[in-house]
């Protein structure tokens, strides 16, 4: 980042709303604004949210619920009291506003359309989009995929060749009441069919995908105004579960066809703002496929702060001040980082409780968890410069929470 741009002060004058403040992704961009000047307020609806108890956050506040029905009214009078200039959005702030978008529009820092913003946020909607390329270049690397609108739509005979386990999804968007999303791993067919009937007992849409081999790897980017502004990529060493879910240990990599591919995808989509473009990667057939796009800071944004990467200082001082790097920043430092409590821990347990496993991967793994703790080349995602309070704060919540657990099951 421009040295001459981080010790100025003027950001100080710009009062910046970080929602959901209990989320692993906003506990990053409240740690990356408010070290670097801007006053950050943080609100969650949740007492003990980590993000409102960090020492970059200038005010924290417990707000209402995002369903209750005082959610807007108490925002439009914190916005006012506050003199708030920018709001960051999650994907459920997204939803919490859509009736009232229009009315909040000036404070969100994305420059894409409204019916880009929502259309990027809808799973249903983004892999529809890709499936039109005529160029058929975005439909390249997507697993098997069928989106129904009818049970009677999906082509069962074609699915016998797919790999299992299917993945059965139903759209948020697309639900028939409140904008929870669902998803169903089936390991036969059997099971595929009675999960679709019950997906759409709930939504009117619903995706059919099977199995990517491989881990999780994210290309993560910002464009502003059809500018890329900043840069990094990372895949999974750990996940929770095992078998694939929340990223616990990751590192930062660079595959170039990859990348390339990500950024087609967002370009294809008008889309403006921060960006993870979720995907498989089998580093055993060097190939990957396309899992999903969250169009809004990620989970594991930490991984970039700790190396120094500011994706969200990058984009308000663009935003507000149109200061741009000359070429976009990437993310070129080895780094290691782990979310040991409570994700790692998943994975450990996960891995434990896999009768598939022999027992004596599992005594390694039960090893290994202990000893990533005393790694120095391993960084927590909690134990940030200047704000390690949150590590000991989320330790001594898992430990409580652990020891209660264990305590209900002894009686």
């Amino acid at each position: 980042m421009n040295n001459v741009a981080i010790e100025q002060n003027w950001r100080n004058k710009y009062n910046v709303l970080v929602p959901q403040a209990d989320s692993m992704g906003a506990i990053a961009v409240i740690r990356s604004l408010g070290q670097h000047g801007y006053k950050v307020y943080a609100a969650s609806a949740k007492v003990a949210a980590l993000g409102c108890r960090s020492t970059f956050a200038s005010c924290a506040v417990q707000c209402p619920k995002y369903d209750d029905q005082q959610y807007l009214d108490w925002l439009r009078q914190y916005i006012k009291d506050h003199d708030i200039h920018v709001i960051i959005p999650s994907e459920a702030f997204y939803l919490a506003i859509r009736d009232n978008f229009q009315e909040f529009a000036h404070l969100i820092p994305i420059d894409s359309s409204e019916e880009d913003i929502y259309r990027c946020l809808c799973k249903v909607d983004v892999f529809s989009s890709f499936f039109t390329d005529e160029s058929q270049q975005l439909t390249k690397h997507i697993s098997n995929t069928q989106i129904a609108s009818h049970e009677n739509e999906i082509d069962w005979q074609a699915i016998e060749s797919w790999q299992y386990p299917l993945f059965i999804k139903g759209d948020g968007f697309y639900a028939h009441q409140g904008d929870d999303a669902k998803i169903i791993k089936a390991h036969t067919k059997l099971e595929a069919e009675q999960a679709v009937t019950e997906v759409f007992r709930h939504y009117d849409k619903v995706i059919v995908q099977d199995c990517s081999p491989g881990v999780k790897a994210t290309v993560n980017l910002l464009f502003q105004e059809g500018k890329l502004l900043a840069e990094s990529m990372a895949v999974a060493t750990h996940e929770n579960p095992h078998t694939g879910g929340l990223t616990s240990l990751r590192h930062s990599w660079w595959q170039e066809d990859m990348y390339q591919d990500a950024i087609a995808r967002l370009k294809h989509l008008n889309w403006n703002g921060p960006a993870m473009v979720e995907y498989k990667w089998s580093e055993e057939n060097q190939s990957f496929d396309f899992i999903e796009l969250n169009s809004r800071y990620w989970a594991a944004l930490n991984l970039d702060i700790l190396a120094g990467i500011h994706f969200p200082c990058i984009h308000l001082d663009y935003f507000f001040e149109k200061l741009a790097p000359e070429k976009a920043i990437r993310l070129t430092e080895t780094i290691n980082v782990r979310n040991a409590l409570p994700a790692d821990f998943g994975y450990m347990l996960s891995s434990l409780k896999d009768s598939q496993i022999a027992t004596k991967k599992k005594c390694f793994i039960f090893i290994e968890f202990i000893l990533l703790f005393f790694n120095p080349k391993i960084k927590a995602d909690l134990l940030y410069p200047g704000d390690r309070k949150l590590y000991f704060i989320n330790l001594w919540s898992f430990t409580k929470e652990f020891a209660r657990s264990c305590l209900k099951r002894l009686r």
